[in-house]
C-alpha cells in the first residue's frame, strides 16, 4: 500500500531515525562525548555561566538529568561548576579551556537541529506530532527512559563516553 498514510508515518520515522542516530554517532566519533555533552557545552558556550536550572531549559529537561550530565562534563575537566558570585546558593556552570578546545572541532550536534526544528513548527504541527507521538508510545506500551536528555547514555565499563584524564580503561586477563 504505498502512499497509505501508515506507510508514510513509518517511512518518515525510518529517516528521522536513522538521520538522528547517524548524526549522534558521528559526534561521539568524533569528539568522543555523547550528543547530550556537546550540546549542554554548547550552551556553555553562548554565556559566561549557566545554572544547571539553566541549562536544563534549554534542553528542555529535568534539572536532575542536566545535573547527571554536566557532573560527567565536570570529571571529563571540560566543565567547571563553582558557586555563583551573584547567589552563593546557586551552582554556576563554565566551559574550561579544554572544553573551548573541544568546541572548537566538535560538529553540530542532533539535539541542536532537532530543537530548533520543532520551535519553528506551527503550533498546530506540534500538538499534532505530539498527539500522534503519544499515541504511538502508548500503543508500544513504552515508558519515559530514565535519563531523558537525548542521545545520552549511562556510562557502562565498556562505554567510550568521556572519561576524567589519566583514567585508563582496564582489561580483564582470562586465566585458564
Amino acid at each position: 500500500m504505498p502512499g497509505s498514510p501508515r506507510v508514510t508515518a513509518l517511512e518518515q520515522l525510518r529517516t528521522l531515525i536513522s538521520a538522528l542516530t547517524h548524526s549522534a554517532r558521528a559526534v561521539e566519533r568524533s569528539t568522543g562525548i555523547t550528543n547530550a555533552q556537546l550540546f549542554l557545552l554548547q550552551q556553555l558556550a553562548a554565556a559566561d555561566s549557566l545554572s544547571v536550572n539553566d541549562l536544563a531549559a534549554r534542553a528542555r529537561t529535568q534539572q536532575s538529568t542536566v545535573s547527571i550530565v554536566v557532573g560527567r562534563l565536570v570529571r571529563a575537566g571540560l566543565a567547571v561548576k563553582r558557586k555563583s558570585a551573584d547567589d552563593g546558593r546557586i551552582s554556576a556552570v563554565s566551559l574550561t579551556p579544554k572544553g573551548r578546545r573541544l568546541l572548537a572541532h566538535a560538529p553540530a550536534p542532533p539535539t541542536t537541529a532537532l530543537l530548533r526544528a520543532i520551535e519553528e513548527l506551527s503550533d498546530r504541527e506540534v500538538r499534532a506530532l505530539s498527539d500522534g507521538l503519544r499515541a504511538l508510545v502508548g500503543a508500544l506500551n513504552l515508558s519515559p527512559p530514565e535519563i531523558t536528555m537525548l542521545f545520552e547514555h549511562a556510562p557502562t565499563r565498556r562505554s567510550s563516553a568521556i572519561r576524567p584524564s589519566g583514567t585508563a580503561t582496564r582489561s580483564k586477563k582470562r586465566t585458564t
